[in-house]
């Protein structure tokens, strides 16, 4: 009989620094358990967006005020590091439509004019990298850079006969959410530019900053 109450007193001691713990740690501990460890897989995404038109910087005539708009299509294919970081390679296909406001400026120098819209079609190739905060839930926060350039396939400036449209350097720095299997991202391109007209004579090297919005699918 004594043992059975000693055991009972023992019980009613336990119940409250058992209501005491938090409520989370149990939680804690199971998802430590069930938690897949640190993996290295395949990657890739396809996403769909739109750069804004911007000023261009240039070296000869300072800020030119223009609308170098650009939707674009993006395939990155890469590994997935665990939880945290993504690496991988990006292409695609960007095209420029807007008003190309160069006219005057060319007229200047060369009496050459220049196209009225850009008309160009580039191909970007780039290093992206992707930081990830991990969650509980289907959203999960990242941080993305992407670093190369872009070659101009086709434009206006060679089709018009004045010479040709060249590409640069391509810098994007961004943020977005990752939604189960969406993807969806905006931030900052830096994408650079030259016009060589028909005589080989450099018109301009240039500068665009813009925003940039997407969306997209990840695999």
């Amino acid at each position: 009989m004594k043992r059975v109450f000693i055991l009972i007193l023992a019980l009613v001691l336990a119940i409250p620094a058992i209501a005491s713990t938090p409520a989370g740690s149990y939680d804690d501990e199971l998802y430590g358990r069930n938690r897949k460890a640190s993996t290295v897989k395949a990657q890739f995404e396809v996403n769909a967006g739109f750069i804004t038109g911007g000023k261009l910087a240039t070296k000869n005539f300072g800020k030119v005020k223009t609308n170098l708009s650009r939707p674009y299509l993006d395939v990155i294919g890469g590994v997935r590091l665990g939880d945290f970081l993504f690496a991988g390679i990006g292409t695609g296909v960007q095209y420029a439509y807007g008003e190309c406001n160069l006219v005057s400026l060319a007229t200047d120098i060369a009496n050459a004019g220049s196209p009225d819209t850009w008309g160009s079609v580039s191909i970007p190739i780039y290093a992206n990298v992707r930081g990830y905060i991990p969650t509980r839930v289907i959203v999960k926060p990242y941080i993305s850079v992407s670093i190369g350039g872009h070659v101009v396939a086709t434009s206006n400036f060679t089709k018009e006969g004045y010479g040709k449209l060249n590409g640069g350097l391509l810098m994007k720095f961004g943020a977005g959410l990752n939604i189960s299997k969406f993807n969806f991202g905006l931030g900052m391109v830096a994408q650079n530019l030259e016009w060589v007209n028909a005589a080989d004579v450099t018109m301009f090297k240039a500068g665009n900053n813009a925003f940039y919005v997407e969306a997209g699918v990840t695999f």
